[in-house]
């Protein structure tokens, strides 16, 4: 598909897009914590690939290169928000309720990962979200990431068994079936 997209072939182009968009935007929202953001982020990878198609390596994986840009696209992103972000998270942590671990419920079991998810390091964090929400191989994960295929396997591997150990912590019984 790279070589098409490379020739200017729009047909190719629109079906990469088709494929691509919403995981794009998906990694991009877990990213940057906007989906609004993260759709006009994904559209500006996919425009920049467009203008830059004659570039492109055919021996390259499309896949990778969009999803690096839309990387560095929220990193970028985020950059630029970070005072707004710092005073919303100060907010969000001064009124927060205090954790009940009753009964469990899915919605409070999601809720609770989503929390887990976000406070692991941002490499494992980043690795977990490419691995689990998108289908990326692990080398591609690595090329997106700029890291080894072992340090992708070793940051996953990391990132589940503190997701297991949180999960044991909430409900022992969850994890026995």
């Amino acid at each position: 598909m790279a070589a098409a997209v490379t020739a200017g072939d729009e047909r190719a182009f629109r079906a990469l897009f088709d494929m691509l968009y919403s995981p794009l935007v998906a990694y991009s929202a877990g990213l940057c914590g906007s989906r609004h953001l993260a759709e006009d982020l994904a559209q500006e990878a996919f425009v920049r690939l467009w203008r830059n198609r004659a570039r492109i390596d055919p021996a390259r994986s499309v896949r990778a290169l969009l999803f690096v840009s839309v990387r560095n696209l929220s990193f970028n992103a985020n950059r630029e928000r970070s005072t707004h972000r710092k005073l919303l998270h100060e907010m969000e942590t001064t009124h927060s309720r205090p954790p009940d671990y009753g009964g469990v419920d899915a919605g409070r079991l999601r809720d609770r990962l989503r929390e887990w998810i976000a406070k692991l390091p941002d490499r494992e964090q980043e690795a977990f979200r490419l691995s689990r929400f998108t289908d990326l191989t692990h080398q591609e994960i690595a090329d997106v990431m700029g890291i080894s295929k072992g340090t992708v396997e070793k940051h996953i591997t990391n990132a589940l068994r503190k997701l297991r150990d949180r999960i044991k912590a909430f409900d022992p019984e969850i994890l026995k079936s």
